[in-house]
Parts: structure tokens; sequence; C-alpha cells
């Protein structure tokens, strides 16, 4: 599925290169334009064990007596701070964080700090957190519930947490369904679309069995593959690859070749795998063939990204490679056939 669902995704990253602050923006928005987005906030810091009284308003970038800025800071109806927020994409923790903002947190009332960051920042982030925060304070009762983390600092009424930004927006997104909040619900899609394409993007980190000579023979063989295949559907005459070439790159590897009247380019696509289907093996087309692939009945297989329309070539798993080969082919030839088949009265396309 494609990460940029919303338009704030598709536009957000040609705007700006900080794509932190529009989120930070958007979740202060929220929060401030909706009572159920702020009991759902509330809630979530709750099930952290803050100890904390509703939230009234939140403020965003604000600059402290020490210079600090947390990302949003949340008030109680008495203007007591209760929940500082620092939000988080692929940025690494400033040299004060999360210490400084702890330090900051009303003196024997209950408050939190509350990190919100992707998915897979998760299990690497938290660790961080708890051992920048150890340097300078007792940390306890350190403890993990679902998509989030929770600890205790000093004296038992302030709490180091971190949430993911998808629960965070799901918890929210529930709470303003039960108050039929419709503002809040398109305002948190938009957000979220935002999130889910940063959440994509974000680093992996490896593990060992991701280091071995497994994972290089893979990726070779995927390579093998995408040769084979094309050549044994040339032997066949389904398609010709003459006058045309390898298009490679950082992060694609494929050739183009020609059925009838149509040029397409097959292979290894590392970005179009990422965001729309899970196999690594596409066929593209460019926007000029959209029409043939309509009436070709293709259309509704495609997804499009930049201008290109790209087909989804599912691989076997589990078997040898010359079953993985054939049926490679198979959808290949069947997607020439039909291209063929439905296109043979159409007017033929100027050819690249």
């Amino acid at each position: 599925m494609s990460s940029e669902t919303t338009l704030l995704a598709r536009i957000a990253p040609w705007l700006t290169g900080n794509i932190e602050n529009v989120a930070v923006e958007a979740l202060g928005y929220i929060l401030n334009q909706s009572p159920a987005a702020r009991k759902a906030l509330a809630e979530t810091v709750r099930l952290g064990g803050g100890e904390i009284a509703p939230i009234a308003r939140v403020w965003t970038q604000v600059v402290r007596k020490k210079r600090e800025r947390p990302d949003l800071v949340c008030f109680d109806e008495t203007g007591e701070e209760q929940v500082l927020i620092e939000a988080k994409f692929d940025a690494v923790l400033a040299k004060h964080q999360p210490n400084q903002y702890l330090r900051s947190l009303p003196h024997g009332k209950p408050a939190a700090l509350l990190f919100v960051a992707p998915t897979t920042r998760r299990e690497t982030l938290w660790p961080d957190l708890c051992a920048r925060a150890e340097a300078e304070f007792e940390v306890t009762d350190v403890s993990k519930w679902r998509d989030s983390r929770s600890a205790t600092i000093n004296d038992g009424v302030h709490r180091l947490q971190l949430i993911s930004w998808a629960s965070l927006l799901d918890r929210i997104a529930r709470e303003a369904h039960n108050d039929s909040d419709i503002n809040a619900i398109s305002d948190i899609r938009q957000l979220r679309g935002l999130t889910d394409r940063m959440d994509a993007d974000a680093f992996l980190p490896w593990h060992l069995e991701d280091m071995g000579p497994g994972f290089a023979r893979r990726v070779l063989g995927l390579e093998k593959l995408v040769k084979e295949s094309i050549e044994f559907g040339e032997s066949d005459k389904f398609w010709s690859t003459a006058g045309l070439s390898y298009g490679s790159g950082w992060k694609f590897y494929g050739r183009y070749f020609r059925i009838g009247d149509v040029v397409v380019w097959f292979g290894i696509h590392l970005n179009v795998w990422k965001e729309y289907s899970d196999t690594p093996l596409w066929l593209s087309f460019e926007d000029k063939y959209y029409e043939k692939l309509m009436h070709a009945n293709l259309a509704r297989f495609t997804f499009e990204s930049n201008g290109y329309h790209y087909i989804p070539i599912e691989l076997p798993t589990g078997v040898e490679y010359d079953a993985v080969l054939d049926s490679v082919v198979a959808s290949l030839k069947s997607i020439a056939d039909q291209l063929k088949r439905s296109n043979e009265s159409q007017p033929a396309q100027p050819q690249a």
C-alpha cells in the first residue's frame, strides 16, 4: 500500500525539509481543536502510569527558561504543565534529551515526558532514552504495554514514555469516532498519512541474520531471475529487446523490452517494493501507455508512482529456482498476451 495516502503526505515533503515541524503543528492543531483528542492523549499517558489531570490546551514549540524547546506542552485547566511531547521521525536525540526536559517537569506534581516516534525506532530509541535518564535520575518500573514503553523517574510522580505515531493517532482516532468528531477524524487521517509515509522511510536496524551471505545470494539471484525471464520470453517471441537497453540505478535494476508497440521495463525496484506490495519484481509502463493498460483490463492491477504505472510480479516461495523462473515468465507472458490481444485494433503509440 502506498504511504502517500493523504494530501498532506503528498505535498509536505515538497514544501519543507523539516517534516517533524509539520507533524508537530498538525498534532497541536488537532489537540487544541478536539476535546476527544485531548482526552485520548491524557488516557494514553495514564495507561503508562502518569496520573495527570485532564488536558485543557496545548502549545507548540515553546521556548522555556533554559532555552529548551519541547515540541508540544500540554496544560491542565489551571495552566500547570502536565505533559511535554517530543516528536521524532529520523532525527537523533539531542545531547540534552531527555534529561533537560525531565528536570523541567513540575516538582512534586504528576507529569510526563512523552516521545512519539516511528514504530521501527521503538526498540533502539527506548534503551537509549532509559540509559541517558539513568545517568542522572533513578529509573524504575520500566514497562511495556502494547506499542508503548514507560518508566518511573525519581519520586514516582514523573514518567518517561515512548509511543509510536501509529498507536497514538489510532487512540485519538478511536476517541474522535466515539465522540462523532468529524473534523478531527478528517484531520487525523491527514496526519496519519504523513506519519505513515515517514514511518515507511525510517531506518530499519540490521539484525544478525541479515548480515549473512544468504541475503546477498538472494539479491544476486533476483538479478539472474530478471535476465533469464526476459531471455526466455524473447526466445518464445512474446517480446523483443532489440534496440533497447538495461535501465539501472541505486534503487532499481532491470531491462527494457517491447511488447508489440508498448515499451516496458521489468526488474527489481526497491522504492516501489517498499511502498506498494510484497514483491521485489515489477513491470513498469510510462504514463502514455495507460490507455492501453485500461483497454487490456490491466490498469486495475497497477500502482502509480512519479508518472509510471507498475504491475507487481509475484514470486512463489519455498520452491526451486526453476519453478520461480517458470512462474515469473508465465506472469509476464500472460500480461504480454493480454496487451497484444486487446490492442490489436488500437492505434500505435510513438515508440521510445
